[in-house]
């Protein structure tokens, strides 16, 4: 086609809609909105004519309408579903063949054989039609003038057609993109807001719905017993499907409240009105106590502690200080939060933005400092051992780990507070003689940082790895990752000891233990506190004494208080005393102090 087939004014038309679709696109105007503007503005430029334009369903290969101005909603019905094919209309046989498709009669042309009555109907003498690409150039749809008497296309016409369809494509194309970005945004959404491994709403979906409670709330935090000794024993995968077994019963037991998952263990049901929280925590202990969890052959009788709160602000807060409570108590016991009793520990709570600041505030000027309380070695009385403690300094006031630690869990910040504790303890052994523990985290392990960073320390100042005790807890060494059991066996081979500290606290591992050649295990201080008045203490500690002792394991007395509690020790023979008896914590080692059987108070 040569420019002389078309005039200015015809090519000032063309113009004309190119910048009025164009200028719609721009202004995000809905894509059928921009769609029908095309079809109207065409058909006003062959008059007595109308403009379509359909797309093509490449699920069902069926024609769908998506414009057509002037057209009756019947003869639209008609339209639809139409499928492509060689007497499939003008518009049909254009994404057949991917080409124009110009028809002077469609009363004659075999073209319109299938969809003749139509074009009868509605008085449809000719119909021009051009196929909508993509941008491989493959036909998705087309674009059409159908006049209301015979005539064939001119030259303005067939352009006309053309910058029409290219018009279209860009905005279907335009249109698919945004809905992919709207899918994957959906999805992002949707990861944001669920949880992965039940597919409930998560913490930050409980957090939003929290904003929008009624001030008649109340909330239920549930926290599944023993999953430390289950993934132990029968490997994480058989804990994840434990919870979500767990997830899935608590839906059906949901009844007016929503449920959520909290973090790692926890889940959450919030309702607009909890009127008798006992009766609800009746129903659900009652529920799993009757019905076990199956998985394979397993059976899982599931018990939990739960904390409530109940209307007002700050829900989930007293619900967590509600479970803590239950805790206290033991497994499978629940607490009711009650201002009277319980409001002391919410002004307790975690200033958590404050101590957030402080702690990057400590970090950068020098404030985290090591503080060292000793360890008595119960065959002399001579502390040759000092287990590092962190301590937060600032404006004259120290504060002690419990007041900052978890929020730099929560931060991230532990594995600073690491490195910044093995500094000083080394920095200590370059002045002393004897031994320093260091606590050593879950996230330090995998981060794996831990073996090059010792070794450039310990190098730095020529300290030999055996003078520094690297102290886990029970639950690290308990459930261990194949990974950190080849990281402490490295680090042992490197000739750090391993202490077990808190021993006692949780289900041990006494394979684990054994397999991890473990130099030090620290009893725990609920069992030593009043070992001389409680039996059961006794017995327990008798039993890891026992253990340890055949193993070649040295044993350490935490909180040692009281000349009672030190007699109970040295009958049972624990190799060493560690408590504010013998030493308390301070910015430097105490040296080499003996404490003999007489001179203790």
């Amino acid at each position: 086609m040569s420019e002389v087939d078309i005039s200015l004014g015809e090519l000032d038309h063309i113009l004309g809609l190119q910048q009025a679709i164009c200028g719609l696109v721009a202004s995000d105007a809905p894509y059928l909105d921009v769609i029908n503007e095309a079809c109207l503005m065409a058909a006003r430029m062959l008059p007595g004519a109308v403009a379509t334009c359909m797309r093509l369903n490449a699920e069902t290969e069926q024609l769908e309408v998506l414009a057509a101005p002037g057209v009756p909603e019947e003869g639209i019905r008609r339209l639809q579903d139409l499928k492509p094919g060689p007497g499939s209309g003008s518009c049909g046989n254009a994404i057949y063949g991917n080409a124009p498709v110009f028809v002077y009669n469609t009363f004659s042309d075999p073209r319109w054989q299938d969809t003749r009555q139509f074009a009868v109907d509605y008085n449809l003498c000719s119909c021009w039609s051009v196929p909508i690409r993509d941008e491989q150039g493959k036909a998705i749809g087309s674009f059409a003038l159908s006049s209301f008497e015979h005539r064939e296309p001119s030259g303005f016409h067939k352009r006309l057609l053309d910058v029409g369809a290219a018009l279209i494509s860009i905005v279907l194309v335009r249109h698919a993109e945004h809905q992919q970005v709207q899918i994957e945004k959906d999805r992002w959404i949707t990861r944001l807001e669920i949880d992965a491994l039940t597919s409930l709403p998560n913490i930050s979906s409980l957090t939003a719905a929290l904003a929008k409670a009624p001030a008649s709330a109340g909330l239920i935090l549930l926290n599944l017993n023993n999953m430390g000794l289950i993934n132990a024993r029968y490997g994480v995968s058989m804990g994840d499907k434990l919870l979500q077994a767990f997830a899935r019963a608590l839906q059906q037991l949901a009844g007016s409240g929503r449920l959520f998952r909290g973090s790692a263990d926890q889940f959450v049901f919030l309702y607009e009105v909890l009127e008798q929280p006992a009766a609800e925590l009746q129903r659900l202990t009652g529920y799993f106590f009757n019905h076990p969890v199956r998985l394979d052959t397993l059976s899982f009788h599931l018990t939990f502690n739960a904390g409530v709160a109940l209307q007002g602000e700050g829900l989930m807060r007293r619900a967590m200080v509600a479970l803590k409570r239950a805790r206290d108590c033991g497994k499978n016991a629940a607490h009711i939060y009650d201002p009277e009793t319980d409001e002391s520990d919410m002004r307790q709570q975690v200033d958590y933005i404050g101590w957030n600041l402080r702690l990057h505030a400590a970090l950068r000027n020098g404030g985290i400092k090591a503080w060292f309380q000793g360890i008595r070695d119960n065959r002399d009385g001579v502390i040759r051992k000092w287990e590092t403690l962190v301590r937060l300094e600032q404006d004259g006031v120290v504060y002690g780990p419990g007041a900052f630690l978890p929020v730099a869990e929560l931060t991230g910040l532990m594995p600073a507070i690491t490195r910044e504790m093995v500094k000083q303890a080394v920095e200590q052994l370059t002045r002393v003689e004897g031994c320093i523990s260091i606590n050593i985290t879950e996230t330090d392990l995998e981060l794996g940082y831990l073996p090059e960073f010792l070794a450039r320390e310990v190098g730095a100042r020529g300290i030999d790895p055996h003078r520094l005790i690297l102290e886990i807890h029970e639950g690290v060494s308990s459930g261990s990752k194949a990974a950190y059991v080849d990281q402490l066996q490295h680090l042992k081979r490197c000739g750090y000891q391993l202490a077990i500290d808190d021993f006692g606290t949780e289900y041990s591992n006494f394979e684990r233990i054994l397999e991890l050649e473990i130099d030090m295990i620290k009893i725990d201080a609920k069992y030593i506190r009043n070992i001389h008045q409680d039996v059961t203490s006794y017995e327990i500690v008798r039993a890891i004494v026992f253990f340890a002792r055949n193993a070649g394991i040295r044993t350490v007395a935490e909180f040692v208080h009281s000349t009672d509690v030190q007699d109970v020790i040295d009958f049972l023979g624990i190799d060493e005393s560690q408590g504010f008896l013998f030493s308390e914590p301070a910015p430097q080692p105490d040296g080499h102090m003996e404490f003999p059987d007489s001179d203790r108070t």
